[in-house]
């Protein structure tokens, strides 16, 4: 048996914020919300455009900006207190990875105060052999999440990681899965040329870990490979210019919500930050070994429109493409060991 999960609704292009925001009120009816975001993004006003909604719509909102680079525990814990003494019937994970994921397991834990993390928690290969029961989420509120980078895909996703310690907890469960996502290109103009970059090759990786999955399907693919297709297209001129090609910026974001559908439904591993210098030598050692693998990677050769009149030989091309990009982020391509 196959799947497609995804939130419940998704709202893409510039300036959807606010349309996504009025549904909050004149569909779903809410009147609280909860925002997760980090330190920064309150600090430098990056929140403005959010809570402007929720005033004029009439939305009493409070914000929790304790989540820090990374995710951790005591947030979470401190976030899920304040969350049950507000009471809200929306929480809104605003930000980046870590914010988004804080405010999932926020909201686990203001759903279901006794729940124990570490006992739902686990090391795991695929979403389907997850250690752990999670209970059912809703009752309480719904969850609204809002990148303001591209590249995670946690807005979209059923995953979840912070930090206990030294110690890594990880999360992989469709009840985490947000109810609305809000993929605004107006919040997706990047800081730095380095943001740009680690966010595109995370998309690159997720999307192709995803196509060349034992449970990849047709829906998958579809979505994998428009991904790729946007970041080779786009990531380039993001890198070069910044902020000054918005279109461009809007793009790499809509490329990451729909390579984090294909890796949510597919059994892939969730470990993906990091892993771009080994892209094309995965592909090679992949194409090596599977002949499946290689027929599909020549097919990513043929959507890219790369050259070659064998399998092997477009297999090669999209490998050099993948390393080329690499190169271009100020990466050094690596071999696996």
């Amino acid at each position: 048996m196959f799947w497609l999960r995804t939130p419940q609704k998704l709202y893409i292009k510039k300036g959807c914020l606010s349309v996504a925001l009025d549904e909050l009120r004149a569909v779903y009816g809410k009147k609280k919300a909860f925002i997760v975001t980090d330190k920064n993004l309150y600090k430098y006003g990056k929140l403005s455009t959010l809570e402007d909604n929720l005033n004029l719509m009439g939305i009493q909102h409070i914000c929790f900006y304790a989540v820090e680079d990374n995710a951790d525990i005591k947030a979470v814990t401190s976030g899920a207190k304040q969350a049950s003494l507000f009471e809200p019937d929306v929480i809104i994970g605003f930000g980046n990875n870590a914010a988004i994921d804080s405010s999932k397991l926020i909201r686990l834990m203001y759903e279901y105060p006794d729940v124990s993390l570490s006992e739902l928690s686990g090391k795991f290969n695929d979403i389907m052999s997850r250690e752990g029961k999670f209970p059912k989420l809703g009752s309480k509120s719904i969850l609204v999440t809002i990148p303001d980078i591209s590249g995670n895909a946690s807005e979209v996703s059923p995953y979840a990681v912070i930090a206990d310690g030294e110690d890594e907890l990880i999360f992989a469960d469709y009840e985490l899965m947000p109810d609305m996502a809000v993929v605004d290109g107006d919040l997706m103009l990047p800081e730095n040329k380095s943001l740009s970059a680690d966010a595109g090759l995370n998309t690159l990786v997720r999307a192709v870990n995803a196509y060349d999955s034992v449970s990849a399907t047709e829906y998958t693919d579809g979505f994998a490979i428009e991904a790729i297709k946007g970041v080779f297209e786009y990531l380039p001129s993001v890198i070069e210019n910044g902020a000054n090609d918005p279109r461009g910026c809007e793009k790499l974001g809509e490329a990451s919500a729909m390579a984090g559908i294909a890796y949510a439904n597919t059994e892939s591993i969730i470990s993906v930050d990091g892993s771009a210098p080994y892209l094309a030598d995965v592909v090679r050692l992949s194409a090596a070994d599977n002949e499946v693998s290689t027929a599909r990677y020549a097919a990513l050769a043929d959507a890219l429109g790369l050259p070659g009149d064998s399998e092997d030989e477009r297999v090669t091309s999209f490998i050099n493409k993948i390393g080329e990009l690499v190169s271009l982020c100020g990466l050094d391509n690596k071999k696996c060991e």
